[in-house]
């Protein structure tokens, strides 16, 4: 299946990010759990706060598909998705 790179780019608030953390870390273990979400945490604050997220999905609306299920996308944190498909040659996510 193939492996795709979203990164999230977060809004300016904050507050209201860290208050829905706790519920978009357990929406991301229940798909890490699936086997869809492969991999994810943050991205270094600089120039501005995101995340970083490894998929298993058909095809890249099926990953949109997915990020509608993420409390921060319900609440309108998240200022920009970028959806990439990847191609993993070494570690744990490559294909053979």
């Amino acid at each position: 299946m193939p492996v795709f790179a979203v990164t999230y780019v977060y809004g300016p608030d904050t507050e209201t990010r860290m208050e829905h953390r706790p519920a978009h870390r357990q929406w991301q273990a229940e798909q890490n759990a699936a086997g869809v979400i492969l991999a994810s945490g943050p991205l270094d604050e600089t120039p501005q706060p995101g995340g970083l997220l490894i998929v298993s999905a058909e095809d890249p609306d099926a990953v949109a598909q997915l990020l509608t299920g993420d409390p921060y996308h319900r609440i309108g944190v998240i200022e920009a998705t970028h959806i990439r498909e990847w191609t993993p040659v070494y570690g744990p996510f490559a294909q053979g």
